[in-house]
């Protein structure tokens, strides 16, 4: 019997399931869907409670905008857009039987009970550069991503379920309640003292720290992939997705290598040149120094791990 720490304490039970192949993924996929359809949790590391609609996520594997891992650590890709939700197996087979023969599908469950932004959910979108010294770099201004609808796990309105751009930019309620779905992550510890009064939750005590581990926990997991060749002064940026649940545990969505750099609003209007500014800061500049000392003066990546 396994124990401690695993992959699936940190992040959604996922699958890589191969259009029209039914191989050994595809069938713990499905003795896993069966076991929860049947209330039975003892192998999910998932709690209970996020797992009694039994909703999963499907969404593109061989694209290439992210990473994630799926149940034997294996790194694959996913992309932002494309994201299905299902309650049901047999709309998870319809879906896939009519994809391309062969093309890759992360199948994820779903976080059912997350913590809610005034009844909406949300999530973290956190910039983080890797060097080829395997030195990360977080940035320190991060943001949140809304929903558009109040949340209802009932409801089959994607645009209640998930929070990427691509998607709620087309939805009719846009924009209603944030400029652009989108707010500076400190905003959070004004949240907390609503929701939790009198118990001191703040983001850099109870949220930060784990969000920095877990970064961590996937460079170390992928270090022979993300530089194979060992070639000296390259860099790699990615954008991680967060959420926290009702519990105030932080759970990894996702990593992707092509994170969105749009400007929903004018808050990312603005973070974004400073983040461009900041990491050529950290990584290119000590090659080829700035004419002129033209970088910006505070800098926004306060904290670094070897």
């Amino acid at each position: 019997m396994k124990v401690g720490y695993g992959v699936f304490d940190s992040t959604p039970t996922s699958f890589i399931i191969t259009a029209g192949v039914e191989d050994h993924e595809h069938s713990v996929f499905i003795s896993r869907f069966k076991d929860l359809e049947r209330q039975n949790s003892d192998r999910e590391k998932t709690p209970l409670k996020h797992c009694l609609g039994n909703v999963w996520l499907v969404k593109p594997a061989n694209m290439n905008q992210g990473i994630i891992l799926n149940y034997r650590n294996i790194i694959t890709f996913t992309q932002g857009r494309g994201i299905k939700v299902f309650r049901n197996l047999k709309d998870i087979h319809n879906f896939l039987n009519n994809r391309a023969m062969l093309s890759l599908w992360v199948v994820q469950k779903y976080i059912e009970k997350p913590l809610l932004y005034y009844g909406r959910k949300f999530d973290i979108r956190v910039w983080a550069v890797v060097t080829h010294k395997n030195e990360v770099f977080v940035y320190k201004k991060a943001y949140i991503r809304t929903s558009s609808d109040s949340y209802d796990l009932n409801n089959k309105n994607n645009y209640v379920h998930l929070t990427n751009n691509c998607l709620q930019q087309n939805g009719e309620n846009y924009g209603k309640h944030e400029d652009g779905n989108t707010l500076p992550l400190e905003i959070l510890d004004q949240y907390f003292e609503t929701a939790y009064p009198g118990k001191n939750v703040k983001l850099e005590t109870h949220i930060m720290p784990r969000i920095k581990d877990l970064i961590i926990d996937t460079i170390l997991c992928s270090k022979a992939e993300l530089n194979p060749l060992h070639r000296p002064h390259i860099f790699e940026f990615f954008g991680y997705d967060f959420m926290i649940d009702e519990d105030l545990r932080t759970w990894l969505i996702e990593v992707n290598t092509n994170p969105y750099l749009g400007t929903p609003n004018e808050y990312i209007g603005n973070l974004l040149p400073k983040f461009v500014d900041d990491m050529l800061d950290i990584t290119v500049d000590h090659l080829i120094p700035p004419k002129n000392n033209c970088r910006s003066g505070k800098k926004n990546f306060p904290w670094d791990q070897k």
